[in-house]
Formats: structure tokens, C-alpha cells, sequence
């Protein structure tokens, strides 16, 4: 087993202040229970470290910017990192920090990868690491990587500053030997246990891990307890190390939270293109995709509004996907200035490659202008503004087909499938035939009429009161143009039904 601990030092301040612009430099700091208890750059070259009180912290930086933990947003936070490392690996875990901590840093969320069985699909231990660091970095997410033979053994190497350094330059695991040596070089007061018991292990002169394996088991446990004891055991690998497992929901959100409210709906582009970035890097490497992306407004406490963009097929653009989003908030007046943009969505499913090569207008090289064509319209018009086609079981033409809210033609594989007539029908089909005038023998709409072809006779409802039955005929007009006209054999009268192109 190879485990990789990466630790989210900075997850309070970070929850809150993704969408801060890169090169900010404004002092922000989290508090809770009047102490700071994180710091961005800025105040912390002010002197702002967490465990002051927020009444030194201004002292010290008038200009400060002081945020509310929310430790709501850093659980989302961290279910969000804990699904976008999923696509590296199925063995994932991830384990919230102390809420109650002073200093955010004494106790960090952080999150647990299982590599040893991805390690070739990814190309090997330092591409894998290469990448991992470099979408954190680009999600703005502090982080600290150990690498360790059980989840106990690399929390403890994440903390050790020599072990990171060789972690960056390393391209293959330790062996055995080399993970015992980092262990026994770490201080003890990195072990994952309580002050309480760092505490005693100072007070009995263990500074160094290797002092305390050093020490009999029997003895350590009457001092520390069993639990202590079993903590060993996992950290030297001689006991089995569970984590609970994570099965990411199938769903997608993340949200940024702007430090001021944006007004407009084109200052909204930049925030979102990074979330869809972080969507389409999260749906390729778990071959998912997501019919609809749902956009949520957050105006604070006067409310939220969704902004929907359907997609007619699975997309993993993020260019086309920004652009659609754009053509959606182009046609939303913002009702108050937005506070925080989220990205949902709210179901994703599994990709198929047939998905991939279907066409809804004809086979070739033109299927994806159709379906950009299609996810434009809808999204410059409104998905009330399009809709598709589908056949209904009925003999006549104005009752066998329906409107339909999807734009592509399946067949369904299982029950009956319906299949269109094979004989010539007009591209126009009035919605209620048009009575034609006879005069002597003769059919007149715009001109006289001349029967080309036909008849085609369609008689049904037989059994019911209103029977209809009908000779269908071919007709040109005086310009040219060719008409779907038929005869009504219970009354005799002429009507139009149709327009062929």
C-alpha cells in the first residue's frame, strides 16, 4: 500500500476566499470565538497569526478584514476536493480538522489517496504527484503531501519538512527501510495525539519518535493506554490502518465567494470559467458528463436565482461550456448585486462511447456544428423556444406525431418502436387542414390546382362515430408549388394539409 496524505492547512481561509484575485494583497483573516485562527500572506506580514484576539489583530492592522468561519463551506469545500481526487484514485478519504482548534495548523483537514494501484495509469509516482500539486494550485488550495506505507505513517511525514523536500524530487516510493528512518527522525510532538500526551512524552524526555519505539510496548501502554499503543502499531505498519472509504455522490457542486458583490453579469465570466474548468477536469477523469449545468446566483439574504444551460449532448469543453453560460447570464437582469456564483449539477451519468459518434441530423463531420447549433438556440431563446419531434401511434397525419421536449430522435430498445411511412410527405403539415373552393370540376387554392399523383387513401376510426376517410393527392399550383391535398369521402369536400418544400 502506498498512501498519500495531503494536508489543507489553510481550508478555513480558503473556503472563504477562493474568488479573492490572485495578487490581492488586502490583510483578510478568519476568526472564531473572538480568535484569529487563520491569516492570509498579506496579514501575516502584519503580525497577524492565529491564537490572537481579533482586538490585538486590529491593533496591529486597522485595515484588516475580518471573516466568520464557516465551517459549513469548508466541509463543502472539502467533499468537493475529496470527489476531484477520486479521478486519480478509488480509495480516497477524507477527514474534516478540529472545529474547536485555536490555531487552525495544530489539526488541519487533509485527505488520504490510496496510489500503489494508480501509479501506472497516471505514469508513474512523480507525474502523479506533478499533477496533484498542480490542479491544487490552480483551485488555489494550500496543501502539504506525505507519502507513508499506511494513512497514520504519511499524516506524520506531511508534517516533516525534509520528507516534503524529498517528496518533490523523488520518482519512485521508499522502501520499507527508508519509511522507518523518516519516522524515527520525526519529533514526537507530530504524532497524531493529543497536547495532553505530547505533553507527557516531553515531560519524560522523548523529543524524537525513535526514542519512544525504543521504549517497551508494556511500559509505553501503562503510561499512554491502549489506544496509544494501537497507534504505534499502525504507524510502524505492524497493524492494519483503515480509513473510512468515500464514494463520491453523483453530483457536482463548488461555489466561490466573491470578497465584494458583483453587479454585473459579465464580471460573473471569469468566476465561472473556473468553475467549469474544475467541472470538465472532474467529468473527463471519471467518464461522466452532465446533461445540464445549473448556475446558482446568490444574492445573500435577499434570495438566489438558478440559471439553467441544457446541453444536448455530453460536452467537456470548457470554452463552449463558458460561452453558453454566457448567452444564459446575457438574458439575466441581475436583481441585486451576487455574492457568491455555485455550480451544480445535479445529476451526473455515466459516458458512453455511443454517446460520442450519434448525430442527430445526418452521419459525418457536421454533427458537432448541429448540436452547437441546437445548445445556442436554446440558450440565446429559452428552452421553451425549441422542441423536438416524436412519432404517436394514429392513422392520421395531423394526430401521429407530438412535440417533444428532447431535440434528438431515439427509438426506445425495448417495447414498440414506431417507424415513419416510407411514402412522400410534406415537410409543412398544416395544424388543421384548409378547406379549398371547387368550382366545375376544378380545385382552386392561389390558381387552379392540378392532381399529379394519387390517390392515397387512409380510412380509419371505422369503429368509433366519427369515421375518417380520405383520398390523399399530389397537387401543383399555378406557381409551381406542390400541395398535399385529399378529398373527404364522408362529405366530399377538398381541403390542403400540406406544403412540400
Amino acid at each position: 500500500m502506498l498512501w498519500l496524505c495531503i494536508q489543507l492547512p489553510k481550508l478555513p481561509l480558503e473556503a472563504l476566499t477562493r474568488a479573492h484575485r490572485a495578487g490581492d494583497t488586502a490583510p483578510v483573516a478568519v476568526s472564531q470565538s473572538n480568535l484569529i485562527i487563520e491569516s492570509n500572506p498579506a496579514a501575516s506580514a502584519l503580525n497577524i497569526e492565529p491564537g490572537l484576539s481579533i482586538a490585538t489583530a486590529c491593533a496591529y492592522c486597522p485595515g484588516l478584514q475580518l471573516l466568520e468561519r464557516d465551517t459549513e463551506r469548508e466541509a463543502q469545500l472539502l467533499q468537493q476536493l475529496a470527489q476531484w481526487a477520486y479521478g486519480f484514485t478509488p480509495v480516497v478519504s477524507p477527514r474534516t480538522g478540529n472545529p474547536d482548534s485555536k490555531a487552525q495548523s495544530e489539526s488541519p483537514a487533509c485527505l488520504f489517496l490510496e496510489l500503489g494501484g494508480s501509479l501506472k495509469a497516471q505514469g508513474g509516482l512523480a507525474p502523479l504527484l506533478q499533477q496533484l500539486g498542480k490542479e491544487l494550485h490552480k483551485m488555489r488550495i494550500t496543501h502539504q503531501m506525505g507519502l507513508g506505507h499506511s494513512p497514520s505513517a504519511a499524516h506524520l511525514l506531511s508534517q516533516l519538512p525534509e520528507h516534503r523536500q524529498w517528496l518533490a524530487q523523488t520518482s519512485t516510493p521508499p522502501t520499507p527501510q527508508q519509511w522507518k528512518q523518516w519516522i524515527s527522525f520525526a519529533p514526537s510532538k507530530l504524532l497524531d495525539c493529543s497536547n495532553k500526551a505530547i505533553a507527557k512524552l516531553y515531560a519524560c524526555g522523548i523529543k524524537r519518535v525513535s526514542q519512544l519505539l525504543a521504549v517497551p510496548l508494556s511500559e509505553v501502554g501503562n503510561r499512554f493506554g491502549r489506544d496509544f499503543i494501537n497507534y504505534l502499531a499502525r504507524l510502524n505498519g505492524s497493524r492494519p490502518d483503515p480509513v473510512p472509504g468515500y464514494q463520491p455522490p453523483a453530483e457536482f457542486h463548488s461555489e466561490l465567494l466573491f470578497p465584494s458583490p458583483l453587479d454585473n453579469s459579465e464580471q460573473l465570466l471569469f468566476p465561472a470559467g473556473r468553475l467549469v474548468r474544475e467541472l470538465c477536469r472532474q467529468l473527463q477523469r471519471r467518464q461522466l458528463y452532465s446533461p445540464a449545468l445549473y448556475w446558482v446566483l446568490d444574492y445573500g439574504s435577499r434570495g438566489s436565482e438558478e440559471v439553467n444551460v441544457e446541453l444536448s449532448r455530453p460536452l467537456f469543453d470548457p470554452q463552449r461550456l463558458i460561452a453558453l453560460t454566457k448567452l444564459q447570464l446575457e438574458r439575466v437582469k441581475l436583481k441585486e448585486p451576487v455574492q457568491a456564483l455555485a455550480l451544480r449539477c445535479k445529476q451526473l451519468r455515466p459516458l458512453e462511447t455511443k454517446m460520442l459518434r450519434e448525430d442527430f441530423f445526418e452521419e459525418g463531420g457536421s454533427q458537432h456544428e448541429s448540436y452547437q447549433l441546437i445548445d445556442k438556440l436554446r440558450a440565446r431563446l429559452g428552452h421553451q423556444a425549441l422542441s423536438g419531434i416524436t412519432l404517436k401511434e394514429s392513422y392520421l397525419p395531423e394526430q401521429a406525431w407530438t412535440s417533444a421536449d428532447s431535440l434528438s430522435l431515439q427509438s426506445k430498445r425495448h417495447g414498440h418502436q414506431l417507424h415513419p411511412l416510407s411514402a412522400p410527405r410534406p415537410s409543412w403539415l398544416l395544424a388543421r387542414p384548409d378547406r379549398i373552393q371547387q368550382r366545375e370540376h376544378s380545385l382552386f387554392y392561389d390558381g387552379e390546382l392540378q392532381l399529379l399523383q394519387g390517390p392515397e387513401r387512409i380510412d380509419g376510426y371505422w369503429w368509433q362515430h366519427h369515421r375518417h376517410a380520405r383520398d390523399y393527392y399530389i397537387a401543383r399550383g399555378p406557381q409551381g408549388s406542390l400541395y398535399w391535398v385529399f378529398q373527404d369521402l364522408t362529405s366530399e369536400d377538398w381541403f390542403l394539409h400540406g406544403v412540400y418544400s
